[in-house]
Parts: C-alpha cells; structure tokens; sequence
C-alpha cells in the first residue's frame, strides 16, 4: 500500500513523481486542451495561489509573485488576449520566492528568459497594465475546472490535472493501483497477452453487421 506523505513537502515530491495522466486515471481533475507549455522546461508540480486578472493587467499576479512560497503555483484566469502576463522579469521574482511556476488563461511573453514553468495559451509581446485586479486567493475556474487555492496541479507534456487538497490522499492511494495495473497489463504484452477476448468481441460485432 503507498504510504501517504503528511508533510505538504511530502506530498508535492511525491505527486511530482506521477505523470498527469496517471493521476487524471486515479480521479485528479484534467483540464481540457487550451494550454500547453512555453517555456522548454514543461513540467510542474504545486499547489494553487490563484487570482483573477482585470483585462490585459498583471497587478494580481504581481502581488502573488511578491507573497510566494516554496511549493506555489501561480494560476491566473481572467487576463484575457489584450497583453502577456508574464515575461522574464516576474518569472524571476516568483523563482527567487521558490514558486514552481504559472498557469495562464492568456499569454506570455520572452520565452527564452523565462526563470520557472509557464503553462499559457502562447506567446506574444505586448506588455500588461499594472493597474488593477479582481480578486487574490479565492476559487476561480481554468478552462472550466474550478480551482481553489492550495489545491495541487500537476502539469507536464500530456497536460493539466489538478487534484483538490481534501481528495490528496485519496488521489495517492488509488495512483498506486494505476500503476500497478499498468504494470501488470504492460507484462502481459510483453509476454504476448492471449487476446481471445477482443476477437470474440470483433467477431459477434461482425455478426451483428
């Protein structure tokens, strides 16, 4: 049985050893496709700070940057397609607070100098506002999946899977019966699976033609 972690530290080490679909399998919420990396790191693993953007302004998320932890990801939603919210200088400000990275419901920008994970919509240059913001550290939702802050995200090249923080342990034990299932099915492949049961299937599907 997989020992569950108590420590918040624990835990994130060991979820980041799971890839997003296996957690998606063991019932972590994915995200639908919208975001993908843009920065060649293409991984991540945090928990939640959350803030909704006004329009083209970063200022939430410069506020985030400046309180974050080890451990944080910084997930923004609302900074629509009027500007990038992040670039290179408020990657570096998260960085040196230990923060793992971002989540964009927009866009990002130098690619290139980027100090931490970026997971956005794409790139493009025009610098935000500083202005205002909606609202820090309360629920918002990503492409349609809601989440809350301390909530745990795991995003890497398959994609996006956030697990909320009163299903963490549950999530980790059933990972464990994911991968061993997986395990055992991948053997039996390997030792050529007796597959008698997908052509009976094909063949009463045949008949049923």
């Amino acid at each position: 049985m997989q020992e569950i972690p108590r420590s918040p530290q624990a835990l994130l080490e060991t979820f980041a050893t799971f890839a997003s679909c296996d957690i998606a399998d063991a019932g972590g919420l994915p995200l639908p496709p919208g975001l993908a990396a843009v920065h060649p790191v293409e991984s991540l693993c945090g928990f939640a700070r959350t803030v909704q953007l006004a329009p083209g302004d970063n200022l939430g998320l410069q506020a985030l940057a400046v309180q974050a932890k080890p451990g944080d990801v910084l997930v923004a939603v609302g900074g629509g397609e009027e500007a990038a919210l992040v670039g290179e200088l408020l990657s570096l400000r998260a960085s040196v607070r230990g923060a793992q990275g971002f989540l964009l419901d927009g866009y990002a920008r130098d690619e290139a100098a980027l100090a931490l994970p970026v997971f956005a919509r794409g790139l493009q240059p025009r610098r935000p506002a500083r202005r205002d913001f909606v609202a820090l550290d309360q629920p918002v939702r990503l492409l349609g999946v809601p989440i809350r802050p301390g909530d745990l995200v795991r995003a890497d090249a398959d994609g996006i899977v956030v697990v909320p923080r009163e299903s963490l342990e549950d999530v980790l034990r059933q990972v464990a019966g994911v991968l061993a299932a997986n395990a055992a099915t991948r053997a039996r492949i390997l030792a050529g699976e007796d597959l008698g049961w997908l052509e009976r299937d094909l063949a009463r599907r045949g008949q049923a033609d």
